[in-house]
C-alpha cells in the first residue's frame, strides 16, 4: 500500500488505496523512473498477450471441428474462455510493468471484474446453447420458426448464436439466449408438418360428391402422408360460391410442404373434373405454421 507522509500504513477503503497507487505510479512518471520504454514494453505484452490469446482459442475451436453436438459447443467455449484469459493475464502484468503495484487481491478483483463484463455474454449464450441441445429443442438440420417470424433450418449451434438458412437465401443469427427465453416452433421433431389449401365450386353441386372425389385423389398423393389422413371440409360461403378446405399432412421440410400443396392441388381438381365439377373463383393455399 501506498506511504502516508507519517510513515504510517493507510487504512482506507480500497478505492482509495487505487487513488493512492495511480498517484505513486504518476509521480514515478515525472520523476523520470518510467518512461517510453516502459510504455513501448507494456504495448508490446499485451500485443503479444492478444495474438497468444487468438492462437490458442484459434487451435481450439479448430480442435472443436472434429466433434458434434454439445462436445463442439463446450470445446469451443474453452477455447475463447482460455483465449480472454490469457489476454487478461498480459494486461495485468502490463500494468506491473507501467508502475502500477496493484497487490494480488486488487489484481483478482480487477480481472474478475473485467472477466465478468467482457465474459458474461459469452457465458451466458454458452449455457443456453449447450441447454437448447441438451433438452432437446433444436438440432441441425430441425427446421424451425422463431418469436421474431425467422423460418429456416438450423444450420449450427455455436457458443454464441444459432444459425439458421432462411428459405429465401438468408443467413440468420439469433443469439443463444434469445431463443432460449422465447418460444420456438420445431416442426422437424415429430416428423410431419400440416398444410391447407382451399378450392371454390358452385353451391349448386353435390359438395358431398365433391369432397369425397376429393378425398379420394388426395389418398393417391405421395407427396401427402396417409396417417393422419386428409381432411376435407366446407368453411364458407362467398355469394353463390362455397369454399372447401384440404388439410394434408406432409414430411415436415419446405420442400416437402411445397410438394403436397402442389400436389394436392393438381389432385383435387383431376378428381373434381372426374365427376364433371370444375372449380370457380380463388384456390388458395396456406401454411398451418402452429400445427
Amino acid at each position: 500500500m501506498a506511504q502516508q507522509p507519517d510513515g504510517g500504513t493507510s487504512n482506507g477503503t480500497l478505492v482509495t488505496d487505487v487513488v493512492d497507487e495511480i498517484q505513486v505510479t504518476l509521480d514515478q512518471w515525472s520523476l523520470g523512473q518510467l518512461g517510453v520504454v516502459d510504455l513501448v514494453a507494456a504495448t508490446a505484452v499485451v500485443v503479444v498477450g492478444i495474438a497468444g490469446g487468438w492462437v490458442v482459442s484459434r487451435l481450439l475451436r479448430r480442435a472443436a471441428r472434429n466433434t458434434t453436438g454439445a462436445a463442439r459447443t463446450a470445446v469451443d467455449t474453452v477455447g475463447r474462455l482460455v483465449g480472454s484469459a490469457v489476454v487478461l493475464l498480459a494486461v495485468a502484468v502490463a500494468l506491473e510493468i507501467l508502475g502500477f503495484s496493484l497487490g494480488p487481491m486488487l489484481i483478482v478483483v480487477v480481472v474478475g471484474a473485467v472477466a465478468v463484463f467482457l465474459l458474461r455474454p459469452l457465458i451466458t449464450n454458452l449455457s443456453s446453447g449447450l441447454l437448447l441441445q441438451v433438452r432437446g429443442a433444436l438440432d441441425v438440420g430441425d427446421l424451425i420458426r422463431t418469436t421474431e417470424d425467422v423460418l429456416g433450418v438450423v444450420q449450427e449451434v455455436t457458443t454464441r448464436t444459432v444459425v439458421i438458412d432462411t428459405a429465401d437465401g438468408h443467413r440468420v443469427h439469433i443469439p443463444n439466449s434469445e431463443v432460449l427465453e422465447h418460444a420456438i416452433i420445431n416442426y422437424t421433431v415429430l416428423g410431419r408438418r400440416r398444410s391447407t389449401f382451399e378450392i371454390t365450386v358452385q353451391c349448386g353441386e353435390d359438395l358431398e360428391m365433391v369432397m369425397a372425389a376429393m378425398r379420394l385423389a388426395l389418398a393417391h398423393v405421395d407427396a401427402i402422408l396417409a396417417d393422419p389422413p386428409p381432411e376435407v371440409q366446407t368453411i364458407r360461403l362467398v355469394g353463390r360460391l362455397v369454399a372447401i378446405r384440404a388439410l394434408v399432412w406432409h414430411l415436415p421440410g419446405l420442400d416437402a410442404e411445397r410438394a403436397a400443396v402442389d400436389a394436392g392441388i393438381r389432385a383435387s381438381l383431376a378428381g373434381l373434373r372426374t365427376i364433371g365439377v370444375e372449380p370457380d373463383g380463388p384456390t388458395l393455399a396456406q401454411l398451418y405454421s402452429d400445427q
